[in-house]
């Protein structure tokens, strides 16, 4: 029988809106194995006595609720390498399903996931056309060559983004599968607009969103795109 773990990071200014989204994966129809919260001490310098109560109150009311702290900020990875490290080598039928702190999910989410992670190493689910914004989901073969690949050397020596995840996938020959299309809710949007600057060269056009996000805080995004060279000027 397949595993399910969803795994997640936040961090101080946004570990108050991370019960929205740890609510809507417990009530999912397809109840998750896990739930793998990974904070560090950076964000969190007391642990478990700086983090709001609602973290505490789930720790003891669901047993499948876990908090892990790392002694740095692992950015990016701290979503999921933690997790991976911990399940010491045992991936056999186990499906890690990454989770956004300020995503919430449909019902049927991990349903649909473990349907469709079958016969693949990989897949990504969006949940809009216009922001491609993607959540990663990997089954044994994606979690073995993870492990077998990233250190703490590995990840400073990487862009702090998917990057180094895409190379790792190309270099293992992982099987992509199906692209779900889940309408999950995007509770902070410019988070995940990053991705549609990418596919956008012309600022202007930026203007012509009908999202409830201020224009202003668009340039600010781009900017830091061109300055991480993720995209040019």
């Amino acid at each position: 029988m397949t595993k399910i773990i969803c795994s997640l990071t936040s961090w101080s200014k946004r570990i108050g809106q991370a019960k929205s989204t740890v609510d809507s994966v417990l009530n999912q129809t397809r109840k998750p194995d896990l739930i793998r919260l990974n904070l560090d001490f950076d964000n969190f310098p007391r642990g478990l006595r700086d983090v709001p109560g609602w973290v505490k109150e789930y720790l003891e009311k669901y047993d499948n609720f876990k908090v892990k702290f790392e002694a740095a900020d692992m950015k990016v990875w701290e979503k999921i390498m933690p997790t991976i490290w911990d399940l010491n080598e045992d991936f056999k039928d186990t499906v890690l399903v990454t989770v956004d702190d300020d995503v919430q999910y449909p019902e049927t989410y991990l349903e649909e996931i473990e349907t469709n992670i079958k016969d693949c190493d990989w897949l990504c689910t969006q949940h809009d056309k216009l922001t491609q914004g993607q959540y990663m989901v990997y089954s044994e073969k994606a979690l073995e060559a993870f492990n077998n690949e990233i250190d703490y050397d590995f990840m400073k020596n990487v862009p702090l983004d998917d990057d180094g995840l895409y190379y790792i996938m190309q270099k293992y020959k992982l099987k992509r599968g199906r692209k779900i299309n889940a309408k999950c809710t995007d509770r902070q949007a410019g988070y995940s607009f990053r991705r549609f600057f990418v596919d956008c060269d012309d600022v202007s056009k930026l203007q012509d969103t009908s999202m409830d996000y201020p224009f202003e805080q668009f340039v600010k995004e781009r900017i830091y795109m061109i300055k991480r060279g993720i995209i040019k000027q």
